[in-house]
């Protein structure tokens, strides 16, 4: 994006234990000015109750904005208790962890085979200035941005293996990782780390579920065979080998295939063969 980030520097700020100190003892000689006589004294109380509601804590992983007059004046993220200086408006940004998990949203994957598909983002605010300056609301922007990066990266790799390029149902390192750079790319203007994404749902659409269950099935079923019939070839033609090489039959090569065809027969079969005995009399 060809907006430049807003950078990262700390506001002015005094610890606020000293501030509440140095007030005390402002309100001590006040007051003693007062009962002395001393009617300035009263032009002071003004100042000084403005003074007692610059005090701000920070809790534990948030941050302050800063602007003075429209202006940013920097931020503060340490957790603690401070006093800001006069006309400092400030908003809280908190710079915990958290998950986003998108919509289930239906595309159609490099194939044209439509799909469904979420994802869970795991992300924390770096940039707190980005975060409030820089986008109109930083956790819409961040499910506009992830969701349309999920589309794109979906319509780039097929469900399923091709035996071509990764899968989106393998969930390969390479997918995950293009997937993570895709968001950080978008969201980096907000002042966004990603720390972590993956898929918390990848399925094939309603209308065509039962279709390409049938076919996965079917693929299942004809690989199963392929491997059972080079094993069935390779059992056949070493027994063949083996009766010959011990001189138990001598076969022909009408005898050779009736063998081959049985055996195929009984070790391909999905039922019981039943052993067929041609006996012949004189």
């Amino acid at each position: 994006m060809s907006q430049t980030q807003s950078s990262k520097y700390e506001m002015p700020y005094i610890n606020g234990f000293a501030m509440a100190v140095t007030l005390v003892v402002v309100a001590v000689f006040s007051a003693v000015a007062f009962f002395s006589g001393g009617f300035l004294a009263m032009f002071v109380v003004a100042p000084f109750l403005y003074c007692l509601t610059r005090f701000r804590t920070i809790q534990p992983n948030t941050a302050l904005v800063g602007t003075l007059f429209g202006k940013y004046a920097g931020i503060l993220p340490h957790s603690g208790f401070y006093w800001l200086f006069p006309f400092y408006s400030t908003e809280v940004v908190s710079l915990k962890t958290s998950n986003y998990v998108t919509e289930t949203l239906k595309v159609n994957d490099s194939s044209g085979t439509p799909i469904e598909i979420a994802a869970a983002i795991v992300y924390h605010i770096e940039n707190p200035a980005a975060a409030v300056l820089d986008v109109e609301n930083v956790y819409n922007f961040l499910q506009i941005q992830s969701e349309s990066a999920l589309r794109t990266l979906a319509t780039h790799y097929p469900y399923t293996n091709d035996g071509s390029s990764d899968s989106l149902s393998g969930n390969s390192e390479n997918i995950m990782a293009r997937f993570e750079e895709m968001v950080q790319e978008r969201v980096e203007l907000a002042g966004i780390m990603i720390d972590e994404v993956r898929f918390t749902h990848l399925a094939y659409a309603p209308e065509i579920a039962q279709a390409m269950l049938r076919r996965q099935q079917a693929e299942a079923v004809i690989l199963a065979r392929k491997t059972l019939v080079r094993g069935a070839i390779e059992m056949v033609g070493g027994t063949v080998k083996e009766l010959e090489r011990r001189g138990i039959v001598n076969m022909s090569d009408s005898e050779k295939a009736k063998l081959v065809t049985n055996m195929m027969t009984v070790l391909l079969s999905e039922e019981n063969a039943a052993p067929v005995l041609n006996v012949s009399g004189d």
